[in-house]
């Protein structure tokens, strides 16, 4: 019966893993020459933050705009047709509508699109365009944030910002991130205690405002621990914590059920508690 228990996160991880990427792949606007997509209706929310191209890709994170429509839809593979074109420090998204597939995957959500952006640092214009309306905003791209600010505009606009500041990933950081049952919330002070007395690591905090790149905490255990970043000074800092939370799920988790921790970094490495169990 432990064993079960002990495997069930990973299961549960790998089934909503294959649903994500299922439904990302079905929202790739893609070329569409033939659709003919549906009006929008509600607004349109965006997004301007940092993503990893593939999900386990091991590679620095890449600034990318999404967008997901206000209404939802029965399946989750519509999407929103649009074209971007980016001339200097200008970016212009031309919206067409929405496209419902012939056959979609049966989960309600919105419709949905993203496109990578090769922008450096400083300020941009991004302007969305649908039909005879234009909504402008001004992108400040910084080393630590991306900061979205919108123009005034006398028309009602069909475009939203989620956030208007997005705080990036801190080169060589990594977020700490426990969930135990209520009886054994102790382990997360307890891992960090070993892992602070063998790794050289500093501790840092995000702002209280806007949204940041990390998990806040983590989910569906009956204790969540709030989240912690750290900085390494090297990738071999990293392994080694990786090692030694090897060791400690060896010594100390696999006597407790309901227990899961995570180290993952700003490239998007991890290591993963249950992933050891289930080796």
């Amino acid at each position: 019966m432990n064993l079960k228990i002990k495997k069930f996160p990973a299961f549960i991880f790998l089934i909503a893993l294959s649903f994500f990427i299922s439904c990302n792949l079905a929202t790739d606007p893609g070329d569409q020459e033939d659709a003919q997509p549906e009006p929008i209706e509600g607004k349109i929310l965006f997004k301007v933050h940092e993503a990893h191209k593939e999900y386990d890709c091991n590679c620095e994170p890449s600034i990318v705009l999404s967008m997901a429509t206000e209404i939802w839809y029965p399946y989750c593979s519509n999407s929103i047709v649009n074209e971007i074109i980016q001339t200097g420090n200008t970016i212009d998204v031309k919206v067409s509508g929405i496209y419902e597939p012939p056959l979609g995957l049966p989960a309600f959500g919105p419709a949905t699109a993203r496109k990578f952006l090769n922008l450096a640092e400083g300020r941009y214009y991004l302007n969305f365009i649908y039909r005879w309306m234009m909504d402008r905003y001004e992108v400040f791209v910084k080393k630590s944030s991306i900061e979205v600010t919108g123009f005034v505009s006398l028309f009602t606009k069909f475009t939203e910002p989620e956030f208007e500041v997005f705080w990036r990933y801190p080169r060589n950081s990594f977020v700490y991130l426990c969930g135990t049952m209520t009886e054994t919330s102790w382990i997360g002070d307890d891992f960090l205690s070993v892992l602070l007395s063998e790794v050289n690591l500093e501790e840092f905090k995000f702002p209280d405002y806007g949204e940041i790149c990390y998990p806040r905490s983590s989910q569906g255990h009956y204790y969540d621990m709030p989240a912690r970043y750290f900085i390494y000074k090297s990738e071999e800092d990293f392994d080694k914590a990786g090692e030694i939370l090897k060791s400690y799920n060896e010594s100390v988790i696999s006597s407790y059920s309901g227990v899961g921790i995570s180290l993952t970094n700003w490239k998007n490495k991890y290591f993963y508690s249950w992933l050891f169990a289930s080796r």
